[in-house]
């Protein structure tokens, strides 16, 4: 018997139409999130400091879909894997779909993360979020070891996720148009210095 191998090329107009694919997939959530965050007016405003949804504060809440994105990505070919193995033998359905939980739990998470930061305006919500961010973050990373059996690495998934959220966290709570925006205690000192002058 003769092996066959299949080529399957791309034309450039092919290429092309998968990368504008791509971009508008992964611009429209942040389109979406930037009108949204109009709907809703930041606590504090201030002339000469941004405040409300953009910049970096969009970028952050953009990530943050990413990130779930990426999770819901696996969750769906793992359902996919999970309904392949049912099909084969249906007494190894509950250890493939606890495969499934983290991915999950990340999605879940991280999701409510960036809806709470783009649709709420107060110091609690940002709070929340942050803390929602670590759960589907680094903690949804460890439970994704334990379950698949992933050795730890420091160059590793995470870690990575672990710097990520330390970054993103540092910006959420350190930064002058978060505080304006959600109203916590620093966005009320500039709000009160602003005014007295």
């Amino acid at each position: 018997m003769q092996d066959t191998v299949t080529v399957v090329s791309f034309s450039t107009g092919q290429i092309g139409m998968i990368v504008c694919a791509a971009v508008i997939v992964l611009l429209l959530p942040i389109i979406l999130v930037k009108i949204l965050g109009r709907a809703f007016p930041p606590v504090y405003t201030i002339s000469h400091r941004a405040s409300g949804i953009g910049g970096i504060l969009l970028f952050t809440i953009g990530v943050i879909f990413a990130e779930s994105f990426f999770a819901l990505y696996h969750f769906g070919q793992g359902l996919g894997e999970v309904f392949h193995i049912a099909s084969m033998d249906s007494r190894f359905i509950w250890p493939a779909i606890q495969t499934l939980i983290p991915d999950l739990v990340a999605a879940l998470f991280l999701v409510s993360a960036a809806f709470v930061l783009t649709c709420k305006r107060t110091a609690e919500a940002l709070y929340t979020a942050t803390a929602m961010m670590w759960l589907g973050g680094p903690l949804t990373a460890f439970l994704r070891q334990y379950y698949l059996g992933i050795p730890f690495t420091f160059d590793g998934e995470p870690t990575a996720s672990f710097l990520l959220t330390c970054v993103l966290t540092l910006y959420l709570l350190f930064s002058d148009r978060a505080a304006l925006t959600y109203g916590t205690n620093s966005g009320a000192r500039l709000y009160e210095s602003q005014s007295k002058q």
